[in-house]
């Protein structure tokens, strides 16, 4: 008979799933009319261009049921930094302790880092906007399977999270 006797360093109790960051970056010259910024993000091994034409929403909602839907990148960390106009972002990750946060990213902001596994959509201003994502990707991670789409109408932990009746979610850089 084995013995199921637990060492110090297991747990059965989960951790949480790491929390969304933002992080600030740093100036490093001034000059006339010109301001120099270092916005390195040291682990990244992917660059993403992602530009909004307009009041954007992505994804898209369900074009049927009018359901929000979500991108999870099982094996990408998103680190967002917002280069031309303003974007707000929807994060529910079911392993936070408060799963539902909305944040908002301006010109001249911190940069979003966003974890894998976690449930995301972004709004754009209504001039659109422009976003760089320093992303680190796991390697030999395939593109189609870290960009699916989530409606969060056929996931029920994700639709009561985020419907009407859920607890309000916690706002970074937003106001009701």
């Amino acid at each position: 008979m084995s013995s199921s006797v637990l060492q110090p360093s297991e747990s059965r109790v989960p951790r949480p799933a790491p929390m969304f960051e933002l992080i600030p970056y740093e100036k490093f010259r001034d000059t006339p009319s010109v301001r120099f910024f270092d916005i390195t993000v040291p682990t990244s091994n992917a660059r993403d261009l992602v530009v909004h034409s307009g009041p954007a929403v992505s994804p898209p909602d369900d074009p049927e049921s009018g359901a929000w839907q979500f991108y999870l990148h099982p094996h990408q960390e998103d680190n967002l930094l917002a280069m031309h106009g303003g974007r707000t972002f929807f994060l529910v990750n079911l392993g936070w302790n408060y799963p539902f946060h909305i944040v908002r990213l301006d010109t001249g902001g911190d940069i979003l880092r966003i974890p894998p596994g976690t449930f995301h959509r972004s709004v754009s201003d209504p001039d659109g906007s422009l976003v760089l994502n320093q992303a680190v990707r796991k390697e030999g991670v395939s593109l189609v399977e870290e960009f699916r789409v989530y409606n969060s109408n056929r996931i029920p932990r994700l639709f009561a999270t985020t419907s009407q009746t859920a607890p309000l979610p916690k706002l970074h850089g937003v106001s009701w």
